[in-house]
């Protein structure tokens, strides 16, 4: 700014452009969405034994999340040692984990929001989703309850710049270039251009989203004074934020990221993690060889991570040593790996009958059969857990819009809807609902003789005169469906439902109904456990 204008000139300048750019953010039509979406994602973290479902149910509303997800699975660093792909999004978080699937999610819902790709845009999100890898390490060794919610406040603890760098380039390198000169601190620069400090802008946008107060409170900068170790769980998040921050900082200033991750740092010398190590090792209990250790893993899988997002990072200027300063040839061809982030995996959608269901359906069920195997077998599952699984395989390798699966709710007599997905799933799960007592209609008559029905037209005469009233009245546009009853020790317990409203002349071969059999009858076998 014009060193000729008064100071108060110039705070009132910096106050009038902060009130203009917060009044950008809220008219962003793209903003408010995000923002009801980060939010749920942030209520699903302290959701119990439901969260994994949640988790997935959530991703899978989103078509472009899912495929992301699903992407990031089936890297090389991620994938299973069998080397099988990933097709479901519940086998995603159990090969990734909930935490690393969630910090991802909030990644990629960020990532897509913006459509104006500017490279300070992507290293502040870059930045980001370091910070959060940085504090699951934290996360791991605490024991406060919910610690998770420290990964999600340390993702956006610098989150104004995130929305600065998208809204107003200009202004970021603004604040950001007298940083990088060392003519001033980020504080004070951001001060002069916005009138208030960093953290301080980013807990205002948190407010209006309504995030919960201990992420709003760890945006913020720490208080003034010596570092302690936190005993509150709120303190200690605000503690776990800052460090990721400022760990995130270093890491950023000294890795070139490349196609496989990013490159080795010796973050075991002194160099880099003094100061880390002087602020918030006594506070966090760390030693030098936990930390290096911490921040070669964020290394590689930041790496990932903007990598299988499809970002396009210009890496820093490596520190180069005199005796290194020579570039040869083989040098120059990984830096330009280097300086280019590109998807590597990006793929059309796989051909599909008009009915939906893909050509390729007998694979995609047979991966289906070997995930499923591969769940019952580690013995680390729940039962809500693996019936999502099933759904979400259905769903995918047979095109259905809409599944279900529904159980007998002994109070009420009633066969009631307990998880769905897919099409309209909140609206029609609440209407997939009928007595117990028998009647000679689809869904009984295949209760009763345990049979799996799978129609292709449910236009013909026999077949409408067989669905209940409550089903033509609340599924009238169902074209094509398929019934796949849940006997345990004889008696019927619920049943798995799934549907089009396009009819699907293809039918379903005998091999992939013997796949679709066998589903349904691991997940019996783990029901009558």
């Amino acid at each position: 700014m014009n060193k000729s204008i008064s100071p108060a000139t110039q705070e009132q300048a910096a106050r009038a452009r902060r009130e203009h750019l917060l009044l950008q953010i809220s008219m962003d039509r793209r903003l408010p969405s995000l923002g009801i979406a980060i939010s749920e994602v942030v209520k699903i973290t302290s959701g119990g034994a439901e969260s994994v479902n949640q988790l997935a149910k959530f991703i899978l509303s989103d078509i472009g999340l899912t495929k992301d997800v699903l992407n990031l699975a089936n890297s090389v660093s991620y994938r299973n040692s069998q080397g099988i792909s990933v097709t479901t999004i519940s086998k995603a978080i159990f090969i990734l984990g909930f935490d690393v699937v969630k910090s991802s999610a909030l990644g990629m819902l960020m990532l897509e929001c913006f459509s104006a790709k500017y490279q300070s845009l992507y290293f502040e999100l870059t930045r980001s989703l370091c910070a959060s890898i940085i504090a699951r390490e934290c996360v791991n060794r605490s024991k406060h309850q919910d610690a998770e919610e420290a990964s999600v406040a340390s993702l956006f603890k610098n989150i104004a710049q995130v929305l600065i760098a998208a809204q107003d380039p200009k202004l970021y390198e603004e604040i950001m270039l007298p940083v990088r000169q060392n003519s001033a601190s980020l504080s004070e620069s951001a001060n002069r251009h916005i009138a208030c400090s960093l953290p301080h802008f980013g807990s205002l946008i948190l407010q209006q989203w309504n995030m919960p107060d201990s992420i709003v409170q760890a945006a913020g900068a720490l208080p003034w004074g010596e570092i302690k170790k936190s005993r509150q769980r709120s303190e200690w998040i605000r503690l776990v934020a800052a460090f990721s921050s400022d760990a995130a900082e270093i890491v950023m200033k000294h890795t070139r990221f490349d196609s496989a991750g990013g490159t080795e740092i010796n973050f075991e010398n002194e160099k880099y993690t003094k100061e880390l190590m002087h602020q918030y090792g006594a506070a966090l209990e760390l030693d030098a060889k936990i930390l290096a250790d911490w921040l070669n893993r964020a290394v590689q899988e930041t790496g990932i991570l903007i990598q299988k997002m499809g970002m396009r990072l210009i890496a820093p200027e490596p520190q180069v040593q005199p005796e290194q300063a020579t570039l040869t040839l083989e040098d120059s061809q990984t830096t330009l790996a280097g300086i280019m982030m590109q998807s590597d995996c990006a793929t059309g959608p796989a051909p599909t009958y008009p009915s939906g269901k893909p050509y390729n359906a007998r694979d995609l069920l047979l991966a289906g059969v070997v995930e499923m195997t591969q769940t019952i077998a580690s013995g680390k599952f729940q039962l809500n857990s693996l019936v999502l699984q099933l759904l979400e395989i259905l769903h995918s390798s047979l095109g259905f819009q809409f599944v279900t699966a529904s159980l007998k709710d002994a109070r009420t007599e009633q066969y009631v809807a307990r998880i769905s997905l897919g099409k309209d799933w909140h609206k029609k799960q609440k209407n997939f609902c009928f007595p117990s007592r028998d009647a000679m209609d689809l869904f009984h008559l295949a209760l009763k003789n345990n049979v799996d029905l799978m129609i292709g037209e449910t236009g013909s005469e026999k077949i409408h005169r067989l669905r209940p009233d409550w089903h033509l009245a609340h599924f009238p546009d169902v074209k094509s469906l398929m019934i796949l009853p849940l006997i345990v020790h004889g008696k019927p317990i619920g049943l798995i439902y799934a549907e089009r409203d396009c009819e699907a002349s293809e039918g379903v071969p005998p091999d992939e109904t013997g796949l679709i059999k066998t589903m349904k009858n691991q997940l019996i076998a783990a029901m009558s456990r």
